[in-house]
């Protein structure tokens, strides 16, 4: 089993990276704004890759038993975490809803998605999330020989 470090000393490290995480998503939005888009390709782009990335992460910690216990919460809950946003896709796609809470907000920030797109959005976002996250995992697994449950015979 792994071990965790003491939670005094976790915590600073999970700050750190979620801070990090949070000015890489912050950097992404200034590189690849999306005022004027009617698609959020950059929030979805960012949760994809997000996910890919935890997938990765996770299979690589699953694969290999000697695998510090901080690198799951530090670069997963922190840094991956506070990068990928599910509160933005939803936020995103609120903009449909006319006269909805959020359209004063949105109008200033979003162009209106329709109805069609704001659905399409939520799918791709969600199946799409998923399938890199599950992508992420089995290249993580694999890349150091777990293929089927061969990881859990190694911890035997």
């Amino acid at each position: 089993m792994r071990r965790l470090p003491a939670l005094a000393r976790l915590i600073p490290l999970v700050a750190l990276a979620g801070a990090a995480g949070a000015l890489l998503r912050l950097l992404m939005g200034e590189f690849f704004p999306e005022q004027g888009m009617k698609f959020p390709w950059t929030t979805l782009a960012v949760n994809v890759a997000g996910s890919a990335a935890l997938g990765l992460v996770f299979g690589v910690v699953s694969a290999r038993p000697r695998v510090p216990g901080w690198v799951l919460p530090v670069l997963g809950t922190g840094l991956l975490g506070s990068f990928t946003t599910f509160s933005s896709v939803i936020l995103a796609v609120m903009p449909s809803t006319p006269g909805g809470i959020f359209e004063g907000l949105s109008a200033a920030t979003y162009v209106s998605p329709g109805a069609v797109e704001m659905f399409c959005y939520l799918m791709i976002s969600v199946i799409g999330c998923t399938a890199a996250a599950a992508g992420g995992l089995t290249v993580g697994r694999s890349a150091f020989g777990c293929v089927d449950h061969t990881c859990e015979e190694r911890r035997v």
